[in-house]
């Protein structure tokens, strides 16, 4: 009775702690050693609270602590040392591939292998807690160019595009339009499956495309070699200042497959061969 006495006063003197709305509570016993530890509580998700008891022979030895954690930020590195999402982190994407313009007039012969698009892109990425769904925003730069084939060359009259052909007789071809534009993306994605290995991303590109693009012609005579490039002016080769993409990007083991559309011509209406823009590549 004098035993259980003294336990029951002892249980009285200890404080107690009142942890609400705790994000992980992990509970690790072995023969010496018994420990606590909370992660997060309520308006602090980088609060930790750990309470350990060790047996030494017949007695014990408690040690209790709180702190702040000041690596949760949003990024965590996993047992192989790469960024698990937790929340809201951010990302940077690259992403290279051809073009295939849709809608080409007749006798214009556009070639995907000379039409590349490449893209760099910083994205800000919320993820809910342990959710499959991310949004994100972004800002970034992409640069595409159309390329003609051998035969044929862009020719610039006044403030119009047109299509003519090369000097005869003349070698190391090349026509192209360029397009440099400061993109804003928007997506949404989904992970599939346990391990979410798979993931399917869609959203639009809002492109604000610089200078109204340039024209470059490259081709070499017996006696001369031709480079010519058109100023970037504010006319440019008439592309349309704002265009929209649509954009889907399928990811398998974070290598991603996308493809890219605008239902708007390239170029505008009364400024040369109208053409939409179509492009695939691999984005990560």
């Amino acid at each position: 009775m004098a035993l259980l006495l003294a336990t029951a006063v002892h249980a009285i003197e200890n404080d107690t702690t009142v942890i609400k709305n705790a994000r992980q509570v992990m509970v690790i016993t072995n023969d010496s050693l018994q420990q606590v530890k909370v992660l997060g509580k309520e308006n602090d998700d980088r609060y930790v609270y750990e309470n350990t008891i060790q047996l030494v022979d017949t007695n014990y030895v408690s040690e209790e602590r709180s702190y702040r954690d000041l690596k949760a930020i949003g990024l965590e590195l996993n047992k192989k040392g790469c960024v698990k999402k937790h929340s809201n982190y951010l990302s940077l994407n690259f992403g290279l591939g051809v073009s295939a313009p849709t809608n080409v007039p007749e006798g214009m012969d556009l070639k995907p292998m000379k039409s590349l698009e490449a893209m760099i892109w910083a994205l800000y990425n919320h993820t809910p807690f342990k959710g499959k769904n991310t949004f994100s925003a972004g800002l970034g730069f992409t640069a595409r160019n159309y390329g003609l084939d051998t035969n044929q060359m862009f020719t610039k009259n006044g403030s119009t595009i047109g299509l003519g052909t090369f000097p005869e007789g003349s070698g190391s071809r090349s026509s192209r339009l360029s397009i440099g534009s400061l993109s804003v993306p928007f997506f949404f994605s989904h992970e599939f499956g346990k391990k979410s290995h798979v993931s399917l991303t869609l959203g639009p590109v809002v492109n604000f495309n610089f200078g109204g693009g340039s024209l470059t012609n490259k081709y070499k005579t017996s006696d001369e070699i031709f480079d010519y490039t058109t100023e970037a002016t504010a006319t440019g080769i008439g592309c349309r200042p704002i265009t929209v993409d649509f954009m889907g990007v399928l990811r398998l083991y974070g290598i991603g497959i996308y493809m890219k559309y605008s239902p708007q011509s390239v170029l505008k209406t009364d400024r040369g061969p109208q053409f939409h823009a179509l492009s695939f590549g691999i984005f990560f």
